[in-house]
């Protein structure tokens, strides 16, 4: 598959999109809690690998979610919450229909940006930071230097969430990248911005070299690059490399962020392990589990951990089963993130609680696994085709790195690599866990006065001049 092509100019016609609200089936639903009810968990390891982590995701962090899921977990409130916060609307974009987010900021001179998910995220990932994003807030006022506002898309990837599959030879990121070009001149954004991290920035990158004239600037957060290599095929690292370490030339591209290898296995039957994913939830629950804690699952002690405040505004607290941990205490609801109580939960870091856990689980669990997983694996035949080549279209890297765990960021790519495939216009460096980047750093400071990567994001789109449509 080659590098995608943009779509030519489109006049500015909003008639196609129509608003959208989520409302699943309940008779699904109900579906879903019998499926929950059947759980079947494996036994554990024994002997010295009892408290292994290597084998993935263990009992003691999978049952308490299973039974928040079942007991617990509310998703008419985070649909009615994700409802509310986000404007989301479907249109037909070169046949398919898309589900996306859309909201227009109330500034004059609001810049339009792409947000650009990847897997295993969804267009929840937006909901955070919309609001800073449309309309910030500067005090005082500083003219031209303000922090400038933007109008948001971010728009489900076909066959994810609430988007309808592309055709399956479509199904794969050149496509994807071309049909989100499509929306944005559809909406009458004829030149954007756009940001993603992980599969969300090979998508922004398909986007800079296919369509330049319309998306003329990324940003993106702790990015996976091939590394370059010089004319010889060596770089200058492989020299200091003992014959028994070194690396043939070469390398190819990383999967998704922290190199999981579940992904890479996914990827090559991908059919077969949707079987097992499209019947089970818990089993699902244990692959998106798996998919967002790994990095630090082997890197921090394993026990207790405290979680940060919920992704909506309500967020129930572990339900108490017996099997459960009994610091969990009582349910609760808390309606403000600020002051909700922390919750603990064997396993789990600090940025997530049991509801945004299984609202990421859910957003696949609803249409299926099946095409997101094969969307990965059409895609990774696309990568090779991704880094053969420069773009001129300038990048803007947030860079984070634990200094607190001592092999987080170990599986980054040095952000200098970019220089070779993108023209580097900013690198701002941070303290913070560098996994699903996107969600955790903003969640939680959106509303400071230091919006980490989200003030590195309006920081780099001020440079280039005002594209407000």
């Amino acid at each position: 598959m080659a590098p995608s092509s943009c779509s030519p100019r489109s006049p500015v016609s909003t008639n196609n999109a129509q608003p959208y609200r989520m409302h699943v089936s309940q008779r699904y639903l109900d579906l879903t809690k019998q499926k929950l009810e059947l759980t079947r968990l494996p036994r554990e390891p024994q002997g010295h690998h009892a408290q292994s982590s290597d084998f993935g995701v263990s009992k003691a962090d999978l049952e308490p979610l299973v039974d928040h899921w079942l007991e617990q977990y509310d998703w008419r409130m985070q649909e009615a919450f994700y409802n509310d916060t986000l404007p989301q609307f479907r249109a037909v974009v070169n046949g398919t229909r898309m589900h996306f987010v859309h909201r227009r900021s109330k500034s004059p001179n609001a810049i339009p940006l792409l947000f650009v998910h990847g897997f295993p995220e969804s267009f929840m990932t937006i909901a955070p930071m919309i609001e800073g994003l449309c309309d910030p807030i500067t005090t005082p006022p500083r003219g031209a230097e303000s922090v400038p506002a933007f109008h948001v898309v971010s728009a489900s990837i076909p066959g994810f969430g609430f988007s309808d599959a592309a055709p399956e030879e479509g199904n794969a990121m050149p496509t994807t990248a071309a049909m989100f070009d499509s929306l944005m001149k559809s909406l009458g954004y004829q030149q954007y911005m756009a940001h993603g991290s992980g599969w969300g920035f090979r998508i922004c990158r398909l986007l800079a070299l296919g369509c330049s004239q319309s998306c003329i600037a990324i940003h993106t957060v702790n990015p996976e690059v091939p590394a370059p290599r010089s004319s010889f095929g060596y770089t200058q690292d492989d020299m200091f490399q003992s014959g028994a370490s070194a690396q043939t030339p070469g390398p190819s591209p990383p999967l998704t962020p922290g190199g999981h290898a579940e992904v890479a296995v996914s990827c090559e039957r991908p059919q077969t392990l949707a079987y097992a994913l499209c019947d089970s939830p818990t089993g699902l629950l244990a692959y998106m589990l798996d998919l967002i804690q790994p990095p630090t699952f082997g890197a921090t002690p394993r026990g207790l951990r405290r979680l940060a405040p919920p992704t909506a505004a309500s967020s129930p607290v572990m339900s108490r089963s017996p099997t459960s941990p009994q610091s969990m205490g009582t349910p609760a609801y808390n309606q403000s993130p600020e002051t909700s109580q922390s919750l603990e939960l064997p396993g789990l870091s600090t940025v997530w609680t049991p509801t945004a856990i299984i609202n990421w689980t859910m957003l696949y669990w609803l249409p299926g696994p099946e095409v997101a997983l094969r969307w990965l694996a059409n895609s990774i035949a696309v990568l090779p085709s991704l880094w053969m080549s420069h773009s001129s279209v300038p990048v803007g890297i947030t860079h984070f790195r634990d200094s607190t765990v001592p092999s987080a960021g170990t599986g980054q790519s040095p952000p200098q690599w970019v220089e070779a495939y993108h023209r580097v216009a900013m690198l701002t460096r941070r303290e913070g866990r560098p996994d699903n980047t996107t969600y955790t750093q903003h969640h939680y400071t959106i509303s400071t006065t230091n919006h980490n990567s989200l003030k590195d994001l309006t920081t780099f789109l001020i440079l280039p001049p005002g594209i407000g449509a």
